[in-house]
């Protein structure tokens, strides 16, 4: 998300652009939050591929997103990791303590066989291991590759939302168009996602503004052959 933060909005009435400068702050809000569920669902699905600050920073990169969004949600992701992990300890404190009361000990021991390490080091052994790490690095690219293209449909979704709500602040004013315009240019979007959340919004808001063809409508606009 190619984003240096919310910006100050045009010369409007006092009134309109005090609910302006809310709509934005919550807009901006509401697309940290869609950030961080999204960057936590995709440090789980490479848990043990990555490391959780390599992950972290990989989503940051991949989705696009600069200061000061990339800090809002790395905060609330670390946030979120921390709750999460305080919660495991406590469980696991009171499952110690609960094998504890019941005095239950389980002690195990594996003899590892000489000749099963060496086998480690032959050269078949060596390919099949080169081979492994390039197949697990495809699927973790793959994981990415997906994860991403969900986290930025759901994005932009949160960013359709946002302007539908800033067409319904300045729709009397500007138009629907204008009103777009204004929240794509307030969030700070550019490129291929501006153009896909102008396009989706307006979409959107032909649904409710364009009248729904009858049967005439339609044979018209497919005659039959």
């Amino acid at each position: 998300m190619a984003t240096n933060g919310p910006r100050s909005a045009r010369r409007l009435p006092d009134a309109m652009r005090r609910r302006l400068e809310v709509a934005t702050a919550m807009a901006w809000e509401a697309l940290v939050d869609a950030h961080t569920t999204h960057a936590l669902d995709f440090l789980a699905l490479l848990e043990g591929r990555l490391e959780m600050q390599e992950a972290l920073t990989r989503y940051l990169r991949e989705m696009g997103i600069i200061e000061p969004m990339a800090t809002a949600v790395r905060t609330k992701v670390l946030v979120a990791l921390e709750d999460t992990e305080a919660a495991g300890a406590r469980v696991q404190l009171h499952e110690a303590e609960a094998a504890a009361a019941d005095d239950v000990v389980v002690t195990e021991e594996e003899d590892e066989d000489e000749d099963e390490g060496w086998r480690r080091f032959t050269p078949g052994a060596l390919v099949s291991g080169v081979r492994e790490r390039q197949k697990s690095k495809d699927e973790t690219d793959r994981l990415i590759l997906l994860s991403t293209a969900r986290a930025e449909e759901a994005v932009i979704a949160t960013h359709v939302d946002n302007a539908i709500t800033f067409v319904a602040l300045l729709d009397s004013q500007v138009g629907l168009d204008r009103a777009v315009q204004e929240y794509i240019r307030l969030i700070g979007l550019a490129g291929g996602r501006a153009q896909a959340v102008f396009q989706r919004t307006m979409a959107r808001l032909a649904e409710v503004h364009l009248p729904r063809m009858g049967r005439r409508g339609a044979a018209l606009q497919h005659p039959p052959g």
